[in-house]
This record gives C-alpha cells, structure tokens and sequence, in this order.
C-alpha cells in the first residue's frame, strides 16, 4: 500500500512548477496538472528580475527579500546555476529628478539591511560597458539581485519531480474542486476527476475565475480594468509586453535599469527590454502591444551607445498575475479545506521560497509566520466587511 501523500499541483508556471518540486523532494507522490504547457503562460513573459525594491508594506518587503535571499542559499548548495544568475542590477539616473528618486530608493533599502549602495557614473560603466558614464548623473548598485531563466528552472525542476515519481499532465484543464470526504476532487474539463490529499492551486491569472466556480474569492487585477497606477506602484499593470534583441556582439553583464527601461542578459546572448507602456493600458486583442518593441529599443539606443545597430527578434506580450491588492495569496482554503491556493505578483523572485513554505504548509503541521499576512480568506473577510 501507498502512504505517501498524494499532492495535485494545478498550473505548471514558475510557482507551480517550484510547489511541485519541493512536494516531490518531501516525498509526496505529486501530480501536475497544465491547461497547456507548463511555463506557457505568464512565466514566459516576465521580465524575470529577482528583487525586492519597492514592496510594500513591510511583511511583503520581507517576504521577497527572503525569496532572493533563498536563491542565494541554493546557488550555495550549488542548486539553480543553470538559472538564477545573481548577476546584480545597476540602476541609473538621467537627470536631477531621476537622480532624487534613486537616492532615496538607497537610503530606504540600505537601512532596512538590503544590498543597496549608490555609485558613480564612472563606477556604473565600471560594472556594465554599455553604461555611457557622460549621459548619466547618479547610478546605484545592488549587487544581490540578478535574473532567472524561468524555463530552464521549470524544466529542471519538473526533471526532479519526474526522477522521483511525479506525473506531468499537459493539455488538461480543471473547471474547479470538490471536497470528497476527507480527500479533494479536481474536476477537469474533459469530465475525468482526481482524487487527492491535497491540491495546490497555482494558475495565475486564471485564479479568479476557477476558483469562483468552488465559491472562493481570490479576485485579480484583469487586463480589462487597467487601472492608473500610482506613482511607483506597478500593482495595476496587468498586461506586460518584452522585446528581445537579436544576439549582442558584447553581451550585458548586468540587469540594468533607467527611469522607463529596465535591460537584463538572456541565456541566448540577446538582451531583454522590458519598461513602463510595455502594453500595460490595452489590452492584448489591440495591435497596439506590439509597439511596445521598436519604443523600447528607441529608449535604450537613446541612453546606450551600444544598442546603436541592434535589432529586434522578437516580441512577447502577457497578463501578469496580480492579487487585487497586489499583494501575495498563500494558504488553504475555507470553503474547501485541502485545497490550498498560491498567486502573486513577484512569482519569480519568490518561487523557490514561496515554494518551500507551501510545501512544508500542505505537508506539515505548522503554518509559516512569513506568510501570516497573505490568507486568501483576507478577501471573503473584507466583503463581509
């Protein structure tokens, strides 16, 4: 007879993918379930910057500073070489005002213990060559943040959950979830049914509306709201576009940003752009998107002498999975007990510590302090309210 606990993962992105490993490493018996291909969706449009500048409030600060801190424990433990490079982010300013901001974004973190320290023009050029130290006025360094290779690390992490048993299941779609006695019921859309112990729901963007069918209310930010953002509040941008440069004959180091354009290395030698107006106010059926690469290469070849003759491959557009307060979802739910669901914003940065804390959650008896702020009953509670 099988003891080990049966763990079904719904959705096979950064964060499902990830959940699924660590159940596999706990010696769960794990099927993973994708409506198409895992790291099809979202996962395959993030600009995949691993950091923590900018999280608010302070328990959500702390959360992904914890999740890159975890990708430096496993880089350590010579885990994920092949996909997180900690790289580090050079951020410039271009004028009085741009230069104000990023200083203050260093005063804030460094006293809150992150790895922020400002530079100058000259010693930003010293640490990425494209950087022009003329046409910038201030730089700053954080030398712990880099970027991850969200396929390769969904590849290699779903190798571990087939090496130890799991199943992967593409092409298979799940309409909602049903408590059966003490077990949980996943419904597919072709009418086949799975039993068990647990489920793990990590389908992004496509949370709101499965889980309405099983009467749980996680709401997301949709690409039709598009919303105003506040200044430096990115929660409201759902829909998020990248262009990718043909290979560059000196490839970057470093993830860099400017005040509208953020630049990082790809594993194929290619930069990728990704910045404000990157589609955010239309939605993905407007042919608009697709501007959104020639503007980027305009802005960087602007800034950066060496983007002069590069050119454009290609051009991807998506929805980001984003919580309706922009703040991570983590926990089981009430209405269905052993059904636990996982979304956030920052699914890269937080993957494999996201991951860890809900395997050790849905497999344990303890529930994890860092995650105390994130209950998806949060939402119920305050419709009530």
């Amino acid at each position: 007879m099988n003891n080990r606990p049966h763990v079904v993962v719904v959705g096979g992105g950064v964060l499902g993918a990830c959940v699924a490993g660590r159940c596999a490493a706990r010696s769960a018996r794990v099927t993973l379930l994708d409506a198409a291909v895992p790291g099809s969706g979202t996962s395959s449009t993030s600009f995949a910057w691993a950091n923590a500048q900018k999280k608010r409030p302070d328990s959500y600060f702390r959360l992904n500073a914890d999740g890159l801190a975890e990708y430096q424990r496993l880089a350590e433990a010579g885990i994920g070489s092949g996909w997180f490079h900690a790289v580090g982010n050079v951020e410039v300013a271009v004028d009085a005002r741009s230069a104000e901001a990023l200083e203050a974004t260093v005063a804030d973190l460094a006293a809150r213990g992150y790895a922020a320290e400002l530079v100058t023009p000259r010693q930003a050029a010293d640490l990425e060559a494209f950087i022009d130290a003329d046409r910038i006025v201030a730089a700053a360094y954080f030398r712990e943040e880099g970027w991850v290779d969200a396929e390769a690390m969904i590849a290699d992490t779903l190798a571990d959950v087939r090496t130890a048993g799991g199943e992967i299941r593409t092409h298979r779609a799940v309409v909602g979830f049903e408590q059966a006695g003490p077990r949980t019921k996943v419904l597919l859309a072709d009418g086949e049914e799975v039993l068990a112990d647990y489920v793990v729901c990590a389908t992004g963007t496509a949370t709101e509306t499965l889980l309405e069918a099983s009467g749980i209310r996680v709401p997301m930010i949709s690409e039709q709201q598009r919303k105003q953002r506040a200044p430096d509040d990115e929660r409201y941008t759902a829909v998020g576009g990248l262009a990718f440069t043909a290979p560059l004959r000196t490839p970057l180091r470093r993830v860099v940003h400017t005040p509208d354009l953020g630049l990082r290395p790809s594993a194929q030698g290619r930069a990728v752009l990704g910045g404000d107006g990157a589609g955010s106010r239309v939605p993905r059926s407007d042919d608009a998107v697709f501007e959104n690469g020639p503007r980027l290469l305009e802005r960087a070849r602007k800034l950066f002498p060496a983007m002069a003759d590069v050119m454009l491959d290609a051009v991807r557009v998506g929805v980001r999975s984003i919580p309706a307060d922009g703040l991570t979802v983590a926990g089981f739910t009430q209405s269905v007990p052993g059904l636990y669901v996982v979304v956030t914003h920052s699914g890269i940065t937080l993957a494999q510590y996201l991951a860890r804390l809900v395997a050790d959650e849905v497999l344990g008896s303890e529930q994890a302090a860092a995650l105390a702020d994130f209950r998806p009953d949060r939402f119920a509670a305050a419709a009530r309210a």
